[in-house]
């Protein structure tokens, strides 16, 4: 490897390191769950780790560590093509085989320490079955584990499904429409002189808008994702997350990723504010 080559790869590892300890700041309760796809392009399985990590010394200290973890399955549908139709367009060729069923499960874990006494922990598991109908549409169904001490969320769970629209596809942009309902159960730890329910139960709707793009040489990625959840009973209690990710191929299966996330929660327990604004960095490994 020249001198050149060296530098080059020294200063993408430096700049992961550093980009590393960034500050991190609490994630609210809304999960974009779009961030945990992975492509599926072949049937089997398929991995991604990611670790994180900030420092931050002064008039403040904290102390942030953050693991993650995502695990998934694709099979093929027994007729090999997700739409019958799409079967008979081949005109006798062979059409590109890629996985009509598929599921995968991600967790992540965030600890963090502020002033050498509050400790403040946030963990989140997600299960999702997706299903190709045809090229354009899929089905999903979904349950979610989560709880969170900087929101005083004791513990969330949630279930449902939808469908998924491919509105838009390129060789490279894809943009994606999605609506569904879910049940949430949501227990939230409150002291006692609050009036706050503890323990609640809603139906709500799930509706999302998903921008993908990558570069032509594609070690640039970028997600963008628009959530809106309201309760079917109450339109006024809602629920409005952005999240952009940006991802940057270092290495071969190592990538940097950076992302923006702005959560609004018309209806917040009291104490806690409406709107977070959290910025995150962290390394992925993918095998």
């Amino acid at each position: 490897m020249r001198l050149e080559g060296r530098c080059a790869l020294g200063v993408r590892l430096l700049a992961a390191l550093a980009a590393t300890t960034a500050l991190t700041l609490p994630a609210a309760a809304q999960v974009n769950t779009e961030s945990m796809r992975v492509g599926a392009e072949a049937p089997g399985w398929a991995s991604t780790i990611d670790l994180s990590s900030s420092l931050q010394r002064g008039n403040t200290e904290r102390d942030i560590l953050g693991a993650g973890a995502r695990v998934q399955y694709a099979w093929m549908h027994p007729n090999g093509v997700s739409d019958p139709a799409e079967e008979e367009s081949t005109d006798g060729e062979d059409a590109p085989k890629r996985p009509t069923n598929v599921i995968f499960l991600t967790s992540n874990y965030s600890f963090t320490r502020l002033n050498e006494s509050r400790f403040v922990n946030n963990a989140l598991s997600h299960l999702r079955f997706i299903r190709e109908h045809s090229g354009r549409f899929s089905y999903e169904v979904f349950g979610q584990h989560q709880f969170n001490e900087f929101t005083r969320l004791e513990q969330r769970l949630l279930f449902g499904g939808g469908g998924r629209f491919q509105v838009l596809e390129s060789p490279r942009a894809e943009v994606f429409l999605g609506t569904g309902y879910m049940l949430e159960r949501e227990t939230l730890a409150l002291p006692a002189e609050l009036a706050d329910a503890r323990r609640s139960e809603h139906h709500r709707s799930t509706n999302y808008l998903t921008v993908r793009y990558n570069s032509r040489d594609e070690r640039l990625r970028l997600v963008e994702t628009l959530y809106f959840q309201t309760r079917f009973d109450r339109a006024e209690d809602y629920r409005v997350l952005s999240e952009t990710s940006f991802e940057i191929q270092l290495l071969r299966g190592l990538a940097l990723a950076i992302n923006l996330n702005v959560a609004h929660d018309s209806e917040p327990p009291t104490g806690v504010k409406e709107t977070d604004v959290v910025l995150s960095n962290s390394l992925r490994y993918s095998f």
